[in-house]
């Protein structure tokens, strides 16, 4: 019986990992019915200025349903036809994580700075990030697709595996829906504020280990590599504050200290200062870094699914 339930969850994770890369975001008529769309969707439509209790109200409700019902249907389907609901629960999985998107968007801008091409490249980096990067020169715009590079690892990938490991499907699907409604009313100042209030701070909470988590493994991946991990960890450890996010700083001060390199948003934060700026080759690096880091994550969720299992026989 464990044996069977550790293979699943292999499968399952190995599965979804495919099923990004082959695959990659939803298109057409799959991306209205992606989870983190619904989801986006009752929020947009919902919302209005309000106050802190209705900003709890509109979470759970365009939080909770979703997170239901897309549990059950590979539940239910599993109990039908176990190949069909693996693969359906596996394509789920899929769709609270993402490394395909981010690492394709770093290296098309990065082929675009090195042909010279930097409408483009600016043009790609400003649909991954909400600065103004039409003023930014060219290290200021590598600085933000590494930054983004470094966030997306924690957001888009470690954070909802690390709650597949503890919590199944259900988990993965809160932190990734929990995500999507920070990001649509998690602002400050009106009308957000108030009603966002609840949102930002269960998505601080849910990424709160694993951006601290992420600086380690930057680190392990940085070692791999022959990059300086010594000095990711003491920059991770002494400028991760120096973002006012009290999670983002983790993940983008240990990139910023392993490759050796100053990250700046001007005007807002600097990290690891007086150092080189980013170059394209810097990019290129932050790239295979990014490949290393999930390559250890895999290896740690995996992991930590047997282990889980072992302790916790259940499917979840």
């Amino acid at each position: 019986m464990l044996e069977v339930l550790m293979l699943y969850y292999v499968v399952i994770l190995m599965a979804s990992v495919i099923l990004d890369t082959v695959l990659g975001e939803p298109r057409g008529i799959f991306i209205k019915t992606h989870p983190v769309v619904i989801s986006g969707n009752i929020a947009f439509k919902l919302f209005k200025p309000g106050n802190k209790l209705f900003g709890i109200l509109l979470w759970f409700i365009s939080v909770i349903p979703i997170m239901i019902i897309y549990y059950l249907i590979p539940r239910i389907l599993i109990m039908v036809n176990v190949v069909v609901g693996i693969i359906v629960y596996a394509y789920i999985l899929k769709l609270t994580f993402s490394i395909k998107l981010m690492r394709n968007y770093a290296k098309r801008i990065l082929r675009n700075i090195e042909s010279g091409n930097l409408d483009k490249a600016r043009m790609l980096t400003q649909e991954i990030v909400r600065r103004n990067v039409w003023d930014l020169d060219t290290p200021h715009l590598i600085s933000a697709v590494i930054e983004s590079l470094a966030e997306s690892f924690v957001d888009g990938i470690l954070s909802p595996l690390f709650y597949f490991a503890l919590l199944g499907l259900p988990g993965a699907l809160l932190q990734r829906l929990s995500n999507t409604m920070d990001s649509v009313v998690g602002y400050k100042g009106w009308p957000y504020e108030d009603v966002g209030w609840f949102s930002a701070r269960v998505d601080t909470v849910l990424n709160y280990i694993p951006a601290r988590l992420s600086s380690v493994i930057i680190a392990v991946a940085s070692a791999l590599m022959g990059l300086n991990w010594r000095n990711s960890i003491k920059v991770a450890i002494h400028e991760h504050d120096n973002v006012k996010s009290i999670n983002s700083g983790w993940p983008m001060a240990s990139f910023a200290g392993a490759l050796e390199i100053m990250l700046e948003k001007v005007g807002v934060y600097r990290i690891n200062g007086g150092i080189m700026v980013p170059d394209a080759a810097k990019l290129r690096l932050a790239i295979k870094l990014f490949d290393f880091a999930v390559i250890i994550t895999l290896i740690i969720i995996s992991a930590s699914l047997i282990l889980r299992v072992f302790f916790i026989p259940l499917f979840i």
